[in-house]
């Protein structure tokens, strides 16, 4: 009786939680585990409904783009996040699923005998899956790991494209900038070439001299040409990640790529990394989901299917009933193919987990070597090339003003002081985009790991309920 009682309570329980699995388990983690890694929220279309994010979109295209605006816009309207999220939705079908009671198997038979005036057999039976039941908290288990390993995905998608739009951002910014810079350069260059044809039509320089102003504005234009075709590239791959499209790719950008901070975040960076490192942690979790799948095919493996339930049988109009059972022998094979697999599933994740927490590390450290040549780069450029360049051209203005040079070595001089300035523009460009990728591994995610993420889940998702012999 209590044996039965037992199983009974069990069996109750089960059914009470396989019930409930709400629509949204998962959502609210993954929301926090991006809020704590990055400031920012994300949204769930699908839970939230439309009206919300367009609104807030709306909003936010009413004023001109920052960086951070353009994140915020990007994590509610960015389509390939949502179908992230989308993830969550198919990893919880499968904890539903894992946690979902077999179904009870009813069989019935109708025997006729020759002798028409005898009334015929009728066999019934009940019987429900016994193993299935047993196995329930350990497809629970695999199921709850792969779950896991889906919230900890979405969050880390969600940072990519954080990174993903910052650096688009800043590469927007520098691309406006060197534009504005090569047009400065065509203008001087061409009032340059405007002079020389005059005074070559005077007879003051050679056709050589000529040549050589033409043949500069000519390549001016070219580089302007390109600069705008770059800075056109640059808008639409921004337009991209932020999910826009019709009227609304008309968004406006006023700010410029700001001066290199005074501080980087790079104090112990690589021990950071490590330990908020979400690729690790997803790489646990599928370990730990490839060792419950090896547990669970070595119990279906030894212990066989068993079937038990009730069967009533109707014969010369009096019925009759009793338990009945069914039971597999595992004879031939005991799981041992699943277990194997499961097994190979381990060590290739533990073998990965390694191999990413070197790259973790060097990447943390190839980072600072990087943010720290970038900003000394940067401030390089600011206080010393670019003021020398200053001097360079009021020293010049001097030599001009006393007759001593030509206006074509003002011009020039000029042009080389608005060169120097796009290259500190490509600089901060550089500065700004390595810091993104600073803050990223300081909150997690390792930059430029969606494919990896793929490899590594590859293997070992066959799906929690797929026991049996």
């Amino acid at each position: 009786m209590k044996s039965a009682f037992a199983l009974g309570a069990l069996t109750a329980l089960l059914a009470l939680l396989s019930g409930c699995v709400s629509e949204s388990a998962g959502y609210q983690d993954v929301r926090n585990v991006v809020s704590r890694r990055t400031g920012h929220d994300v949204r769930w279309q699908h839970l939230e409904g439309d009206d919300r994010s367009q609104k807030a979109a709306r909003e936010i295209l009413s004023k001109p783009l920052t960086a951070e605006s353009a994140v915020k816009l990007a994590l509610l309207n960015s389509p390939e996040l949502q179908a992230s999220f989308e993830e969550l939705g198919i990893a919880r079908a499968d904890l539903v699923t894992a946690l979902a009671l077999p179904n009870p198997v009813a069989e019935g038979a109708v025997r006729f005998h020759k002798d028409s005036r005898t009334t015929p057999t009728i066999d019934l039976s009940l019987s429900e899956d016994l193993t299935q039941l047993i196995f329930l908290p350990l497809r629970n288990g695999v199921a709850q790991a792969d779950f896991e390993v889906a919230k900890l995905s979405v969050a880390a998608r969600a940072m990519d494209v954080v990174l993903q739009v910052r650096q688009a951002f800043y590469g927007h910014l520098a691309a406006s900038q060197t534009l504005e810079f090569r047009n400065t350069v065509m203008q001087a260059l061409e009032a340059a070439a405007t002079v020389a044809k005059s005074l070559h039509e005077a007879g003051n320089i050679t056709d050589l001299d000529l040549a050589n102003e033409v043949v500069l504005f000519d390549e001016t234009r070219i580089s302007v040409a390109t600069a705008q075709t770059a800075l056109s590239a640059s808008r639409e791959r921004l337009t991209s990640l932020l999910g826009l499209w019709g009227t609304k790719v008309s968004w406006r950008v006023d700010s410029r790529l700001g001066d290199p901070a005074a501080d980087l975040p790079l104090t112990g960076l690589e021990s950071t990394a490590v330990e908020r490192s979400l690729d690790l942690a997803m790489i646990r979790h599928r370990f730990r989901a490839a060792a419950r799948r090896a547990n669970l095919a070595r119990a279906e493996g030894i212990l066989p299917e068993l079937k038990g339930g009730v069967t009533l049988e109707r014969e010369e109009g009096a019925w009759s009933y009793g338990p009945m059972a069914e039971l597999e022998v595992p004879l031939f094979y005991q799981g041992q193919g699943e277990v194997a697999r499961a097994k190979a599933d381990m060590r290739r994740q533990k073998h990965l987990f390694a191999a990413r927490a070197v790259q973790v590390r060097a990447t943390a450290r190839e980072l600072a070597m990087r943010a720290t040549a970038a900003r000394d780069r940067a401030l390089y450029l600011k206080n010393v090339l670019l003021p020398m360049r200053a001097k360079i051209v009021r020293e010049t203005q001097l030599q001009f003003n006393a007759m001593n040079i030509s206006v074509f070595q003002l011009l020039i001089a000029k042009r080389d002081q608005v060169e120097s300035a796009r290259s500190y523009v490509e600089a901060l460009r550089d500065y700004w985009n390595v810091r993104a990728e600073v803050e990223q591994l300081r909150s997690g995610r390792l930059p430029g790991n969606s494919a990896l993420d793929v490899a590594t889940s590859e293997v070992g998702s066959s799906g929690a309920r797929a026991g049996g012999h």
